[in-house]
């Protein structure tokens, strides 16, 4: 299967929130991979796809949030024991241009520091 990926994925945890579009309540997980144009995480509410979603990132070693409007581009359940689980993956939609650039340089340290 051939990369269709712009940018490189790097497997680093970033806190992300987002609301629950059943109860708006927020839910909270941890990114598995994150570029400059889209993540993955795993979450416990079921969304779908074409889904536009407000996103909170929080990088880790820094005080302050990020925010972006996400597009759910694929989802895979991922627990058929117990509470069903899904794999997101997600492109962002928007994204304030000086986050995409803490974004990218955070990327680039994870990326730096494991090479």
């Amino acid at each position: 299967m051939q990369e269709r990926r712009r940018h490189i994925r790097v497997q680093t945890p970033i806190i992300v929130e987002f609301p629950n579009p059943s109860t708006m309540k927020t839910e909270r997980s941890f990114t598995q991979n994150v570029s400059e144009s889209g993540m993955s995480f795993p979450a416990a509410v079921k969304l779908q796809v074409g889904q536009e979603l407000p996103l909170t990132l929080q990088l880790p070693f820094h005080d302050s949030t990020m925010h972006a409007t996400g597009e759910i581009v694929w989802i895979r359940e991922i627990s058929r024991l117990g509470a069903p689980q899904y794999d997101v993956g997600v492109r962002f939609r928007w994204i304030e241009d000086p986050d995409r650039q803490r974004l990218a340089r955070h990327l680039t340290d994870v990326f730096r520091r494991r090479v």
